[in-house]
């Protein structure tokens, strides 16, 4: 039987809806590959050797002259040995279906012009075992062991926040967030609260207090948020059931951050009390937001929520991605199964022909098989914006 599926168009980039796609049976994801090594640090200096003192030369002499006898006498008995008789030709092997395994999905990412999103992917191979085994300890990043990601479990370097901002979809966002949603009702209870224990001092500048630490920066003073784009199995599920052939693809935008947030904190505070005459007039003290913070941070995980289906996210093989139609009702239907087979385009003894249903399941499973795979927190850099005028919350 003959599946329909759509496969990315480079020229356009958009979906192009085709036909022929065939089921392979015999063909199995494989997880075999090993791991990629974990660091390991540097290597105490060892002393060199100190060098052999020289032989003495009547012995040096008689070991020459032993070895060029050797080596006639070796010479001469392979001269000697008769030729051994000729082995018939083997029989070619029968073609078989090339494997993909799951690690070669970031080279096929980067074939779908997904760079960063195969980078992060990379990573999460490259790290130790890390990941929180319910969504509240997700939220409040506790792993497996019970305790708070390590230090490496944070990367602060692989994504900028100018390459966040360069798709109109999360540039609009980031216009809207600090040009109205931070002057919102819900943002100024927000930095009521937050702002509330430092009212007796001048000023305020949260550097002072978090130095460069993102993680410290968040946790204090992040006071408003608006949330950008859907998941990667979102996007497809949703290009799936409309079936609509020009939708346009997920981009690398997606794959490296799915859906994510972009973030206000706290950067800048001057407080200031009423006062008459040099009289204070109210005990109230007023704070005028000066300068605000803004980032993105995101978790790159592969967890499913609680009692849903493990998460689609597409064909995969080593020329890239298809989905299959089918896929996309099932998602959202607990009576329609999934396209749980490979599909092959054309010849499947040609490698990248046969592509491979994934889903977030898979890198579990690959997880507890190699007890590697680490989840992680990505956090961009920070920009500063100016807060012109001030927003003034009273306290």
């Amino acid at each position: 039987m003959d599946l329909s599926y759509y496969k990315i168009n480079k020229l356009l980039w958009r979906w192009s809806k085709k036909d022929g796609a065939r089921i392979v049976r015999e063909a199995k994801l494989s997880m075999d590959k090993a791991p990629p090594a974990l660091p390991v640090p540097p290597a105490a200096k060892v002393s060199p050797t100190p060098k052999p003192p020289k032989p003495d030369p009547l012995v040096q002499m008689v070991d020459d002259l032993y070895r060029a006898s050797d080596a006639f006498s070796r010479s001469k008995k392979w001269l000697d040995t008769p030729a051994p008789p000729k082995q018939p030709k083997p029989t070619k092997p029968e073609k078989t279906v090339p494997p993909f395994d799951i690690q070669e999905i970031p080279g096929a990412m980067r074939k779908e012009a997904m760079p960063i999103g195969a980078r992060l992917m990379e990573r999460w191979f490259a790290g130790r075992l890390n990941y929180s085994p319910t969504d509240d300890d997700e939220r409040g990043k506790i792993n497996q062991d019970g305790k708070p990601y390590p230090p490496d479990m944070y990367d602060t370097t692989t994504v900028k926040l100018d390459w966040v901002l360069k798709p109109e979809r999360a540039r609009s966002k980031y216009d809207y967030l600090i040009n109205e949603a931070i002057r919102s009702d819900k943002a100024r209870k927000a930095l009521h609260d937050t702002l509330v224990p430092y009212k007796g001092r001048s000023d305020l500048f949260t550097t002072d207090i978090c130095g460069d630490d993102p993680e410290r920066l968040h946790k204090l003073f992040q006071f408003q948020r608006v949330g950008v784009d859907g998941t990667l199995a979102e996007k497809i599920k949703l290009q799936l059931i409309a079936d609509v052939e020009r939708s346009v693809v997920p981009d690398d935008l997606t794959a490296a951050l799915g859906s994510f947030n972009i973030y206000a904190a706290i950067g800048s505070v001057r407080f200031s009390q009423d006062i008459a005459s040099g009289v204070i007039v109210s005990s109230t003290t007023k704070a005028e937001i000066t300068g605000i913070w803004v980032y993105v941070t995101d978790s790159y995980t592969f967890t499913d929520k609680q009692g849903d289906r493990s998460q689609y996210l597409g064909h995969w093989s080593s020329d890239g991605v298809i989905v299959i139609p089918l896929d996309g009702v099932a998602a959202i239907s607990p009576y329609i199964p999934y396209v749980e087979s490979p599909v092959t385009l054309g010849n499947p003894v040609i490698k990248g022909e046969v592509h491979y249903p994934i889903h977030n399941s898979d890198f579990r499973q690959w997880q507890i098989r190699h007890q590697r795979g680490g989840d992680f927190v990505v956090f961009t850099d920070r920009r500063f914006v100016p807060v012109v005028p001030p927003i003034k919350v009273y306290l």
